[in-house]
């Protein structure tokens, strides 16, 4: 309905205040398939499986509708055929993947949509997104090492992963030139390199009759590029942020991910050029303001156990990555955060840190700047608060780099004979999560809240409930 109901509780088309909007949706997609696999071992040291799957998809064209992926992976027990004392286990492993996949229903041909009627008449368009009777299925193909290994009768150990996938052929939109008639159309528009490592590590450093010292460190390091796109495209965005034209592309040749936007002007000395009235003067290109993919992450865990009481801390951190606030942009345009009124700028105003000078901007998008001096001019809090709205997008861009005390849990098993012969365990264990955070850029945000998003709308904060702490307590009983 629209504008609610005229009679409470009435459910019926016919009661809503303003005339209700009716829409109707339906999509049929189907898909064969034929699977096998086999999985062989050889005297405990020695395993292979390999794996073979052949798709017809309804969503593909007739012609290209079939696509088959097979894989293979193998392991190796090393440690069967070396004798010391020092080495516990010792297991090598590889594989090899590739993956097809289809597309979403009715992209192959332009259909005719129906909007409200007019006059009697029921006007009839073209969808903005040209489809496309030739496209591919998608392909991915990836390989993938690794190495497990444990010494000293299990007190230290390792699992180390390597991947790379290589994604061909994505199905995507990309833009065109509205005078087509279309906005975008669907391609088979690149190709996509997806490589990392993954690391595990386990320790006990100290371990006695009634104590012990165990740590465990992961980490884990992914670059995703974006190989290739269509003939003459560089760029293909893939999502719009709220306001100011912000938006999250794929660069060909970059890290996925880049939030593109207009920057800061900076001198040759890599100094901000503040304009004659007070504010930081802005590029006239948008320009590439970061990846929301982070360069690393990690976690260290360690545990302390004496006798039936642990502890057990856990610090994760992540390093790089960009996120851009909208909450950042609203909060200083209206004067909710603090920083719009510390230092009594509402009174006296404020000085922007860097350089006055003469800015050139060249046709290319680039710019020139010489003339600098210190820059001494006043401007009021109103006008710096507003300026994160008016201004350029990068001030709105922040590292999201983090270092976090994700949980603290101290744990205590009851004495036997507390507990009598009811249960065979007792446990109680009290937790706190989310504890504390530091090394953020920004420190009204949790940078976490707007990279850990699903889908491709990553990287985008906007009115995010703040991150909060919790505690709790957990009695486990076994019998």
């Amino acid at each position: 309905t629209n504008g609610g109901l005229v009679v409470p509780g009435f459910y019926n088309l016919s009661n809503s205040v303003d005339n209700p909007t009716v829409s109707e949706s339906d999509t049929q997609r189907q898909i064969n398939s034929l699977f096998g696999s086999v999985s062989l071992g050889y005297d405990n040291f020695a395993y292979l499986t390999v794996t073979g799957r052949n798709d017809w998809s309804s969503t593909l064209p007739a012609e290209n509708n079939s696509y088959f992926y097979p894989s293979v992976s193998g392991s190796f027990i090393a440690s069967q055929f070396i004798n010391a004392d020092w080495l516990s286990f010792l297991k090598l492993r590889a594989g090899y993947a590739e993956v097809g996949s289809d597309t979403t229903p009715y992209q192959l041909s332009n259909v005719f949509i129906g909007s409200n009627p007019f006059l009697g008449s029921v006007p009839f368009s073209l969808n903005n997104s040209n489809r496309n009777p030739n496209l591919l299925p998608e392909e991915k193909r990836t390989y993938e090492f690794g190495v497990e290994a444990s010494f000293f009768n299990r007190r230290l150990g390792f699992d180390v992963t390597y991947y790379n996938e290589l994604t061909k052929d994505l199905i995507t939109p990309v833009q065109v030139d509205p005078a087509t008639g279309f906005s975008s159309t669907v391609l088979n528009a690149g190709e996509l390199e997806n490589k990392g490592i993954e690391i595990l590590v386990n320790a006990t450093p100290i371990i006695t009759d009634d104590f012990s010292w165990d740590v465990s460190w992961n980490f884990a390091k992914n670059e995703n590029t974006l190989l290739s796109l269509a003939q003459g495209l560089e760029t293909l965005q893939i999502a719009s942020f709220p306001f100011n034209g912000v938006s999250l592309n794929a660069v060909v040749g970059e890290r996925y991910g880049q939030i593109r936007g207009t920057n800061y002007v900076y001198d040759d000395a890599g100094n901000r050029v503040v304009n004659s009235n007070g504010s930081y003067a802005e590029t006239q290109d948008v320009e590439n303001l970061g990846s929301i993919l982070p360069d690393y992450n990690m976690g260290i865990r360690n545990t302390f156990t004496y006798k039936g009481i642990s502890l057990g801390v856990l610090i994760d951190r992540q390093k790089g990555g960009v996120y851009r606030s909208l909450t950042n942009i609203w909060s200083n345009y209206s004067g909710i955060l603090e920083q719009t009124a510390a230092n009594n700028i509402r009174e006296e105003g404020l000085v922007l840190p860097g350089v006055t000078g003469d800015v050139t901007y060249n046709d290319d998008g680039s710019y020139t700047v010489s003339n600098t001096a210190e820059n001494t001019q006043v401007i009021s809090a109103q006008q710096y608060g507003t300026d994160y709205y008016f201004g350029n997008d990068a001030q709105n861009v922040f590292d999201a780099s983090y270092w976090k005390l994700r949980e603290i849990t101290l744990g205590y098993n009851l004495p036997k004979n507390w507990i009598g012969n009811a249960f065979s365990e007792v446990r109680v264990t009290a937790f706190g999560r989310n504890l504390l955070v530091w090394g953020l850029d920004n420190d009204n945000f949790d940078p976490e809240i707007a990279t850990t998003g699903s889908g491709n709308i990553q990287g985008s904060e906007g009115g995010s409930l703040p991150s909060t702490r919790s505690y709790g307590l957990n009695v486990q009983l076994k019998f």
